[in-house]
């Protein structure tokens, strides 16, 4: 009869397990995946904030973009003209709140990106499965650059993170101070 204590229900305390290769050997297949998709996903979105960044403050005005085009898909007459003033208030307005924002937005998306980006390398060696899970929460976050690359993948990181043999491959790597030598090691030569 297994007690409380080794009962995974029960947060499980794998500090005294053995080190298994089989069990270890198990659980880095079960996170190269999730965290090989986490790295890309993380480098996909690093890169689409560095593009946003440098669009918004490249001096080209999407919006005065947008809506000269849509003046010129109107008719001539009172929709045109009131179109041609919507244009001009877009030329001349205050622009420092839209930078002010894009630099916020810009920082806080970028640092969930880095964290992202760290997790995935933190989960691939299975070190740190605390940065491992901030990590996979930060690509779920849809305030980072693309929620729409990284949710559904941070999920899939964060079920993987909470499997049993996982958490036990983390503990054991833990107590060895350094991730034992196994296949995945072996891929990123």
């Amino acid at each position: 009869m297994a007690n409380d204590r080794d009962d995974d229900r029960w947060g499980g305390d794998y500090a005294d397990a053995p080190l298994d290769p089989t069990a270890l050997r198990l659980a880095r297949e079960k996170v190269k995946l999730p965290a090989r998709l986490l790295f890309a996903a993380a480098i996909f979105m690093i890169f689409w904030a560095v593009f946003s960044i440098g669009l918004a403050f490249s001096g080209q005005d999407i919006t005065v973009q947008f809506l000269e085009y849509m003046e010129q898909q109107q008719p001539p007459g009172k929709a045109r003209d009131d179109m041609k003033k919507e244009v001009e208030k877009a030329r001349t307005r205050d622009k420092t709140v839209e930078h002010v924002q894009t630099a916020v937005f810009s920082a806080i998306g970028l640092t969930l990106d880095v964290l992202v980006l760290v997790g995935a390398l933190r989960m691939q060696s299975l070190r740190g499965r605390t940065l491992a899970m901030v990590g996979a929460i930060c690509a779920i976050v849809p305030i980072n650059s693309c929620c729409c690359v990284g949710m559904p993948i941070g999920i899939w990181a964060l079920i993987v993170l909470m499997n049993a043999d996982v958490k036990a491959a983390f503990e054991a790597t833990a107590r060895l101070g350094s991730s034992p030598a196994g296949p995945m090691d072996d891929d990123l030569r």
